[in-house]
């Protein structure tokens, strides 16, 4: 960046996991890392396809900061996409 902008490094560090059960069942698992926030987060999906282009999502999300450890928040999400089709 120009002036008066330094130049900043850190590492954002990741990993996905995901896990195919069957043709309708899904798991998914996202582990991030941000050494310049001291933040981590984590990420779950299940997903299950009751039908073509329609699905049911349950997403547990957690986030917190590391050093010092003060402030942590989560969720737990419940998603219905459901496809009309005539």
């Amino acid at each position: 960046m120009p002036e008066p902008w330094n130049t900043t490094e850190f590492w954002l560090i990741g990993s996905e996991i995901d896990i195919t059960f069957t043709n309708k069942l899904f798991f998914a698992t996202l582990f991030q890392y941000n050494e310049q926030s001291k933040n981590f987060n984590l990420n779950s999906r299940l997903q299950w396809r009751y039908k073509p282009a329609s699905d049911l999502y349950l997403v547990y999300t957690n986030n917190q900061l590391l050093t010092p450890y003060t402030g942590r928040s989560w969720s737990l999400t419940l998603k219905l996409t459901y496809w009309f089709n005539k």
